[in-house]
């Protein structure tokens, strides 16, 4: 039993050594700039995450052999001979291809490789003989050199176990182990690429990246819907389209009353604006948010571009539209590509950080983050272990919106900056410390954390840094299926508030134009007079060209669209629509919504 335990330990030990090495190489060939000793240290800490899923998964086939082994014998040395070198091979080639594919990319292997599998020729077009010939040799020695290592500690053959139960035991456990690195520990979220990203540098995020993991990774992501979503052909398509997003930055009503102001964006978990009550903040469950209405400027017809977290983050941060069965955020290749708010402040002189009191690994959302131009992410690991206890999903936010203020106290008074903030404490299972709506866990769920948002705006109200600030508070999308007679085809499970208000801002007002999440990035960079030609679907409400205003809005699996002649939901599995109100006009409606889809497949299938 310790010669088949030490030959397991040996194997799942030696990727691991091999990879790290590796990835330092990887840093070295293709940084553009010098790096520390540091840096190195660091990428080699942080990949070892993704290292040690990847040696799970090599290892699993040599665990079933030894769990074979238990009750018969078998010549190992000569059954493992092909799989040593298959894995030498896959790491070799795993690790090249990614270190040459680099510097034309500019992202980690993945199943994009696939694509120019069947047309070779095309892919070599660009490099000469003397590049693959050098890429060849080194393929040929580092496949040699670890088959030769994998060969080394397969021991020739193990005799029947003595113990078998015990033995079995043992390596069922050990595969238990072996299974929690795949998945990245207990904790909800599961491996992804964005787990080992640790700094606003990309590159040295990327050189965290395990390649062969991103490559796994990537193939789970890579779905093509470009013919279930292929309505209309290309002129159509145009025809339909081409009107619908405009991106210019000019503006007709200037909202603040400086260019400049510091950002907080208040990203509320699911708020409906069946919560806020503008005229009466006393009947309303968000009493705090409908009070702050009458204080700054209210978008009454905003509506959600999607139902789920990781989705409306990309829709309101990078004012791209959301996908029925298809999360960007979850895609690194893609995701990096996209503008974001924070970027865009970035290059204007801003410091940009991010707080949420949860698993900021979950659905990829770290590296999402940091690929957005955010320098500092603070999430529930960095909070004591009790306050990362406090709630379900983490850190409760009474706690969160303490920790906010401090990092508003914190900032310095010679800089810009943008600190955005996603709250969490409005979701299932609906349990915090707060009970103002004892008959309603799901109102009172939010009449908490909208309690905890009136105590940060009022401390900051009181501070000296509120004369220059701007509160964006907009929603990741409205709560499902609330309230209790609220079904799918319900416009009031997509409508959300967004409202900007703060000492930056000029004087209240009402903004009665139809509108999506997705249109804050270019309304409100243009408002800061910041370029927003690269938001080619997000619309800047106050434009002159603002002729058509429209919400889109994707679920799983369906569409809706609403304009001024009314509101259509069309069901994508059936091609029926849900509801057409008034009917007499859908068919121009759910056509334009058809065309939204269809375009922003053909963008995302191009990045």
């Amino acid at each position: 039993m310790k010669e088949r335990l030490k030959f397991i330990i040996s194997y799942y030990v030696t990727p691991i050594l091999l990879f790290v090495p590796l990835r330092l190489l990887f840093l070295a060939l293709n940084s553009e700039k010098g790096y520390g000793a540091t840096d190195y240290l660091d990428v080699a800490l942080h990949g070892l995450q993704l290292d040690v899923a990847v040696a799970g998964y090599v290892t699993a086939l040599p665990l079933l052999l030894c769990i074979v082994t238990i009750f018969v014998k078998l010549p190992l040395k000569k059954i493992m001979l092909p799989y040593n070198i298959l894995m030498a091979a896959t790491i070799s080639l795993a690790f090249i291809a990614d270190a040459s594919l680099y510097p034309f990319w500019g992202f980690k292997l993945d199943s994009t490789f696939l694509q120019y599998i069947d047309s070779p020729e095309n892919a070599l077009a660009s490099v000469t003989i003397g590049y693959l010939f050098v890429r060849f040799a080194v393929f040929v020695a580092v496949t040699t050199l670890v088959a030769l290592i994998l060969y080394r500690i397969t021991p020739e053959k193990f005799d029947k176990a003595n113990k078998k139960v015990l033995s079995l035991l043992l390596f069922i456990l050990a595969g238990g182990f072996i299974f929690l690195g795949i998945r990245g520990g207990v904790k909800e979220s599961t491996n992804n690429v964005g787990q080992v990203y640790y700094s606003d540098d990309l590159f040295l995020n990327h050189s965290a990246v395990n390649p062969i993991f991103s490559f796994i990774y990537s193939l789970s992501k890579n779905q093509d819907f470009s013919e279930a979503y292929n309505f209309y052909d290309e002129e159509e398509r145009c025809a339909l389209f081409d009107s619908l997003y405009t991106t210019d930055s000019a503006i007709t009503d200037t909202l603040l009353n400086t260019t400049r102001p510091n950002i907080v964006t208040i990203i509320l978990e699911g708020l409906s604006s069946v919560f806020i009550d503008e005229n009466d903040d006393e009947k309303a469950v968000a009493k705090n948010m409908s009070r702050f209405c009458k204080e700054g400027v209210l978008f009454t017809n905003c509506y959600a571009n999607s139902y789920r977290t990781d989705r409306g983050l990309v829709c309101l941060l990078s004012g791209y539209p959301s996908f029925p069965q298809l999360s960007v955020m979850k895609s690194p290749m893609k995701s990096q590509t996209l503008p974001a708010i924070a970027g865009s402040l970035s290059k204007a002189g801003y410091h940009n950080t991010f707080l949420y009191g949860g698993d900021i690994n979950f659905t990829n959302m770290k590296g999402y983050i940091y690929s957005g131009g955010y320098n500092t992410v603070i999430a529930d690991t960095d909070f004591p272990l009790e306050a990362q206890k406090s709630h379900q999903w983490g850190v409760t936010d009474h706690i969160a919106f303490d920790t906010l203020a401090s990092i508003v106290a914190r900032q310095p008074k010679d800089k810009n900056w943008h600190i955005g903030f996603l709250t969490l404490s409005s979701h299932e299972p609906w349990i915090v410390p707060h009970n103002s709506v004892p008959d309603d866990k799901v109102a009172n769920a939010f009449a908490y954390v909208d309690s905890c948002l009136g105590v940060f705006v009022d401390k900051m109200k009181k501070s000296e840094a509120w004369d220059n600030m701007l509160i964006v508070c907009i929603p990741d999308h409205a709560v499902a299926y609330y309230p209790p007679d609220a079904d799918r085809t319900d416009k009031r499970r997509t409508h959300i508030p967004l409202l900007m208000f703060g000492g930056a801002v000029k004087e209240p007002k009402r903004i009665e134009a139809l509108c999506n999440q997705t249109d804050l990035a270019a309304t409100l960079l243009a408002q800061m007079q910041l370029p927003t030609e690269d938001y080619k679907f997000s619309r800047n409400i106050f434009s002159p060209a603002y002729k058509y205003p429209f919400a889109y809005h994707a679920y799983n699996n369906g569409i809706q669209f609403i304009d001024s002649t009314g509101f259509s939901l069309l069901d994508l599995d059936s091609g029926v629509a849900l509801k057409e109100e008034p009917a007499d006009s859908a068919h121009s409606r759910l056509s334009r919504a058809k065309a939204i889809l269809q375009s922003t497949y053909q963008d995302y299938k191009s990045r």
